[in-house]
């Protein structure tokens, strides 16, 4: 989806449904991830609205517990509706489930027709089914529920070479612990595409970004490598960073020619040792701009260069933007005088209480 150079301020509202027998931690990682969305906006921009609005629906005549955190911003219709999945003992007990569901199936019927998002998480997708959004769609479904599924939504395309999909704005997914990564990635389609993207370098698992984060505050990433020459340059590369690079040196660290550590590196990473280097720096630099205050010229030489200019043309070379608007895109931070306690809470009353609760 293309975004605008502004985008909307308009709330993003999700309705996520609830019943007692739905998996109520992908229901909350739902919910946590929309609050962690708000609450990277609040940090942002501590006077402007929430982002993001939710309300609990149930599937049967009852009320969601008072436990479940809750916010008072949803106006209008929702734009996402999320079904968290049940703890169905059968697949006549799905079957079940689905039949007592039929407001639920009615929610999601409306939500997509008016060009909504719908997710359908773990064996959800069976109401999917019921509500006709996986006829000829691709979908993602748990396999010991493959048979239920494929009795309300016989038309669908089933895929078992990924864990989760989404064809047509219907996600399916095949565990209810992937709630996180799939609400995150629907959120991605929406307004709040760039705050969704900033909030998944948190919440979603990254090596990258765990061995910067470990070398960044360690001074040096210490790890146990395998023997092999190119392991021994990468492990140097690594060590001396934000040193100028010496191919001379680097090669005797691995024990080696340059001219064999260059033909070895082309041939297993397809670019030369400095291409790898100038990688590890890009990803300490995306780090630091992300976390830190220091300037962009501090970034540039704590990752090894000395020339500013050098780093934002090799910066936007492999991230395809300059320093100072991937900083203002994925920041993690609010104002420095804000995190250190210098500058008064700012954050609205009304936002402050939905943050918190």
């Amino acid at each position: 989806m293309a975004m605008s150079a502004k985008p909307s301020t308009a709330t993003v509202c999700v309705d996520i449904c609830w019943s007692p027998e739905a998996f109520a931690g992908a229901a909350l990682a739902a919910a946590d991830v929309l609050r962690a969305v708000n609450l990277l906006a609040a940090m942002r921009a501590p006077r402007s609205p929430a982002p993001l609005a939710w309300r609990w629906c149930c599937t049967d005549s009852g009320r969601a517990p008072r436990w479940l955190p809750r916010d008072k911003g949803f106006k209008g219709r929702a734009d996402m509706v999320l079904v968290p999945g049940w703890h169905a003992q059968s697949g006549p007990h799905l079957d079940q489930l689905v039949r007592q569901s039929q407001a639920t199936v009615a929610r999601v019927i409306r939500v997509h027709s008016h060009g909504g998002l719908v997710a359908g998480l773990y064996n959800a997708a069976a109401l999917l089914g019921a509500a006709g959004l996986l006829q000829q769609r691709a979908a993602v479904v748990p396999w010991a529920f493959v048979a239920s599924v494929l009795r309300h939504g016989d038309g669908a395309q089933l895929l078992s070479d990924r864990a989760w999909t989404v064809d047509q704005r219907v996600w399916t997914c095949a565990s209810p612990v992937l709630a996180t990564e799939v609400v995150l990635d629907m959120l991605r389609q929406t307004r709040v595409a760039e705050l969704a993207l900033a909030a998944a370098h948190v919440l979603l698992h990254s090596s990258e970004r765990q061995t910067v984060a470990a070398r960044i505050v360690e001074g040096q990433h210490q790890r146990i490598l395998p023997s092999g020459a190119l392991q021994r340059a990468c492990h140097w590369l690594e060590a001396h960073l934000a040193e100028p690079y010496n191919l001379r040196a680097t090669a005797n660290a691995a024990a080696t020619s340059g001219r064999t550590l260059l033909r070895h590196f082309a041939s297993v990473y397809g670019h030369s040792p400095l291409d790898h280097l100038h990688d590890l720096r890009v990803a300490r630099a995306r780090v630091l701009l992300e976390t830190t205050y220091v300037s962009v010229e501090q970034v540039s030489r704590m990752c090894g260069y000395q020339d500013t200019g050098t780093f934002r043309r090799i910066f936007q070379r492999k991230t395809g933007e300059l320093p100072a608007s991937y900083r203002e895109r994925y920041c993690l931070r609010t104002s420095r005088r804000r995190w250190t306690g210098s500058e008064p809470e700012t954050i609205a009353p009304e936002r402050k209480k939905s943050l918190l609760t």
